[in-house]
């Protein structure tokens, strides 16, 4: 039996500076990317959101 073998394309040149600015839902809007491949792309470029989610805060409001 053969063994799956899934390939996956490289993370675009500018992709940590998106998801820098804008979050997971920037790149996913930009490039139509699934959940997994997105990780993988994270986790090879080393990208990370200048204004990431915290407990307690839902679309910009402040938790009182």
């Amino acid at each position: 039996m053969t063994a799956l073998v899934r390939t996956f394309p490289p993370p675009p040149p500018e992709f940590a500076e998106q998801f820098a600015d804008g979050g997971w839902r920037r790149v996913e809007r930009i490039y139509g990317a699934r959940t997994d491949l997105i990780r993988k792309w994270i986790a090879l470029t080393g990208a990370v959101c200048r204004h990431p989610r915290t407990r307690g805060r839902e679309r910009g409001r402040k938790a009182a």
